[in-house]
């Protein structure tokens, strides 16, 4: 049985709204619109725009915000416009409100990463990006917060270092995990070298979550995520 794509939305509308159920679509036929966020730290930002300009994620980078001007050269070589908000205390609410009207009327843009964009979203910006920005931290929380955890994981002598791509939510570092991955350290290595691995996971693991949530392979239920392979 063939039906038309009008049809078969109305369909699966109707019953699921009499169900009390959401339902999304996906045609394949538009690319999401993906912003980056991003402030000093470079690495997974390269690891996204190469991967994207090798065909690996199938989207449209629409811009790169940031915290600070240090990255705009990085922007420029994959000309991507690239814009700077300074988040001062005082005038952080207002700076985050002229982003997401930057975000919501001006790029129309679908998915949000923070690529090591070190300032706290408020709560309005994950509402109105609900399950759409996506952040990546290392795992040694909640063991280690604050400054320097790869010194104090070091001086613990942990075995594992790893990092974790999650949806985020108004419970920063608490929301739906999309996608983990760990490394085997021992005495040998030192803090350069847990900086290292850390890195290389943080860059991996973000671009996988990525990838899943444009590929609309993730459903989100009571604060879990279902992800399936490709």
């Amino acid at each position: 049985m063939v039906t038309d794509r009008i049809t078969l939305t109305h369909g699966i509308n109707e019953v699921t709204t009499r169900l009390g159920m959401e339902a999304k679509l996906n045609w394949n036929d538009q690319r999401k619109k993906v912003a980056i966020m991003v402030s000093k730290y470079d690495h997974v930002l390269w690891e996204i725009l190469l991967r994207h300009q090798a065909g690996e994620l199938d989207c449209d980078i629409s811009c790169i915000i940031s915290n600070h001007p240090d990255l705009k050269e990085v922007a420029n070589t994959f000309k991507i416009p690239f814009h700077v908000y300074v988040m001062k205390k005082e005038t952080k609410a207002d700076a985050e409100k002229e982003q997401l009207k930057l975000l919501k009327e001006h790029y129309d843009v679908d998915l949000v990463i923070l690529a090591r964009y070190m300032q706290i979203i408020s709560s309005t910006f994950c509402e109105t990006f609900h399950h759409q920005v996506i952040n990546i931290h290392h795992s040694f929380l909640p063991a280690f917060i604050g400054a320097k955890p790869y010194h104090r994981a070091r001086q613990r002598g942990v075995k594992l270092i790893g990092a974790t791509a999650h949806y985020a939510t108004s419970d920063l570092d608490e929301g739906p995990i999309i996608e983990q991955d760990i490394s085997r350290v021992t005495h040998r290595d030192g803090v350069n070298d847990l900086i290292r691995k850390g890195r290389i996971l943080e860059k991996n693991t973000l671009v996988e979550a990525m990838k899943a949530h444009i590929e609309d392979r993730i459903i989100v239920y009571d604060n879990k995520c279902v992800v399936f392979d490709t």
